[in-house]
């Protein structure tokens, strides 16, 4: 009986030491993500002199956004150190976040754009801004870029959309701050953004189903079935992100209707990339 509860301790001591690395590891690569999605918005300048200045029901709506947009990834996507379920999707988006938010912090308050202990309010605003690419990074990090430990993701087509939608985030929000979009779309003749439009939809579907990429998919159910509900949807979602990031960043403010919806088209065109990549991964 002695060496059964000794063997069953071992065993118990074994499976928590495994789990605890297991952690560690996936931890480590949320950090990674984290820093490949975010750095390029870390870096840029409008996004410290923009944090302080957007509403705050709009940083608000922005963290809810992005919580519900991470909750779902880890639903479809996830990592697959916690258990199934929503106690642990919301444990993986738990991690994302608080590895996504030690990175853009280390990086911020090394190069000095942050002081959390003296100024911690700008710095959370900043923060906060930051996050969006930095949690999606991460856990898409966690799930995909391990070499074990992964779930086989949810291939629906409300997965696909939302890994569209996670994609399109990435590319956009690293973008959406600068002044470059407001400039192109102040100077772009009237049959710009129509052509962006067409442009964009034939780099989307290129991507996905001609040019040869790993991940290459099939056109399931027909070349037109698959342009119209996937591509065009993408499209549409890739659009509804870019709109969706220049009004919190406040890109429409003051300006009027053509103006705010060829702004969103300029963006819309890494936007859609974005979203086009993403899938690849599917």
């Amino acid at each position: 009986m002695a060496d059964r509860g000794d063997q069953q301790a071992s065993t118990r001591d074994h499976d928590r030491h495994e789990n605890r690395h297991l952690l560690a590891q996936s931890s480590g690569r949320a950090f990674g993500g984290a820093l490949l999605f975010a750095l390029p918005l870390l870096m840029t300048m409008e996004i410290w002199s923009l944090a302080l200045s957007v509403p705050r029901y709009r940083l608000a709506l922005l963290m809810v956004a992005t919580v519900v947009l991470v909750v779902f990834l880890s639903q479809h996507f996830g990592a697959g150190t916690s258990s199934v379920g929503w106690p642990g999707y919301l444990a993986d988006a738990g991690v994302a976040f608080v590895m996504a938010a030690v990175a853009a912090v280390l990086v911020l308050g090394v190069l000095a754009v942050i002081e959390p202990l003296r100024n911690w309010q700008d710095a959370l605003s900043i923060t906060s801004l930051a996050l969006l690419p930095a949690a999606v990074g991460a856990s898409f990090a966690r799930s995909q870029l391990g070499a074990g430990g992964r779930r086989t993701p949810t291939t629906t087509y409300g997965g696909e959309l939302l890994l569209m939608a996670a994609g399109a985030v990435v590319f956009a929000a690293n973008i959406a701050p600068t002044e470059e979009v407001v400039l192109l779309a102040a100077e772009i003749d009237p049959w710009h953004p129509v052509a962006l439009v067409l442009l964009c939809l034939v780099l989307m579907h290129g991507f996905v189903y001609w040019v040869g990429f790993r991940g290459q998919e099939s056109a399931a159910g027909g070349v037109l079935r698959s342009f119209l509900t996937l591509t065009v949807v993408g499209y549409v979602i890739a659009l509804t992100v870019s709109a969706y990031l220049l009004w919190t960043f406040g890109r429409f403010d003051g300006a009027g209707a053509a103006m705010a919806v060829t702004e969103a088209v300029v963006l819309a065109l890494p936007a859609s990339l974005g979203a086009a990549a993403a899938r690849l991964i599917l």
